[in-house]
């Protein structure tokens, strides 16, 4: 490995994209600057100067035209888009004055974003729960059983991550 790339490996739940966005800032304060997400949980850096950034995750799905003017409209106001990993984009600023930068409106980005997360989530649920009933439904062998006990925790991890979600928005939407 050279001395000027690291590669972590660290965990973050969709919900927890703001203790993502600290780490990634801490790490550009000892000179780690993220290059590039890699796969989820992989992270990459470079080796540079301690910077003060800010850094922002944002999910988002959509076409690619409208994909297209997101980005000019980060770009417009400032903001370096790192790279995506799957529909999440990540985004770094340089924090002028030791205030951190906005990206757009907090809040309601935050709540837009979690909306945006929790209907990719339920657009899926119909078709796994669809798969869980076909494989309930062949519960003759060892395997379909094996799949199917993979299935009912993938189907509570689901609805566990559509309440942290829903919850994450109602204490968005008090503050």
């Amino acid at each position: 490995m050279e001395m000027n790339k690291l590669t972590k490996f660290k965990w973050f739940w969709a919900w927890d994209d703001e203790k993502e966005e600290t780490w990634l800032e801490e790490m550009s304060q000892n000179g780690w600057h993220l290059d590039n997400p890699g796969l989820p949980c992989v992270y990459h850096f470079i080796k540079g100067e301690p910077r003060d950034y800010s850094y922002r995750l944002d999910f988002r799905i959509g076409s690619f035209k409208s994909l297209q003017e997101y980005l000019q409209i980060c770009r417009d106001a400032g903001w370096e888009m790192l790279g995506r990993m799957s529909s999440w984009y990540y985004f770094r600023k340089e924090c002028r004055g030791g205030e951190k930068p906005e990206f757009f409106s907090e809040k309601d980005s935050k709540v837009q974003k979690y909306s945006r997360l929790l209907i990719f989530l339920l657009i899926f649920l119909p078709i796994m729960l669809n798969v869980m009933r076909t494989v309930f439904q062949r519960q003759e062998s060892k395997f379909f059983t094996g799949v199917g006990i993979f299935y009912a925790f993938l189907l509570l991890f689901f609805t566990y991550a559509i309440i942290r979600l829903l919850l994450r928005i109602k204490k968005l939407k008090k503050s």
